[in-house]
């Protein structure tokens, strides 16, 4: 192995950087609240409130973006779990069939508003677009 391979302790041993994250995200199946630690290209660790589920999850979605991982279970810590990424999905877009499900759990996740509600917001009353071409003389 190389030098700093040698030197780095045996948990930080990774091919891919990870990020420290605190993004929202569900594990599937059963929509379990959870929260993604940190995250490189390969894999993620979870963090459960009330504790990792019984069942190992096989999916988890980054629940503001709606990117869907299906995933393998590789540790387990306390509240925490290790999972690595074997497929990606976008939800916005089409999906599998295993992943139908979750897509319609993630598109009823809020009400959505229509333009005609927006335009009597008490908020936006008055409110003018900003000019499409500034003259800079």
């Amino acid at each position: 192995m190389g030098y700093l391979s040698e030197l780095a302790p045996p948990s930080d041993r990774r091919v891919f950087e990870r990020t420290a994250t605190t993004l929202r995200g569900k594990a599937f199946p059963g929509a379990i609240d959870c929260t993604i630690r940190d995250m490189s290209r390969r894999g993620a660790k979870l963090e459960f409130a009330g504790g990792p589920p019984a069942d190992a999850p096989s999916v988890v979605v980054i629940w503001t973006t709606g990117c869907a991982f299906e995933i393998t279970k590789r540790w387990t810590a306390g509240e925490e779990i290790g999972v690595l990424f074997s497929n990606r999905c976008d939800l916005r877009g089409k999906v599998p069939p295993h992943l139908v499900e979750v897509k319609a759990e993630w598109l009823g996740r809020r009400r959505q508003l229509h333009r005609a509600k927006i335009k009597k917001c008490d908020a936006i009353i008055g409110y003018r677009a900003p000019p499409r071409a500034v003259r800079i003389s």
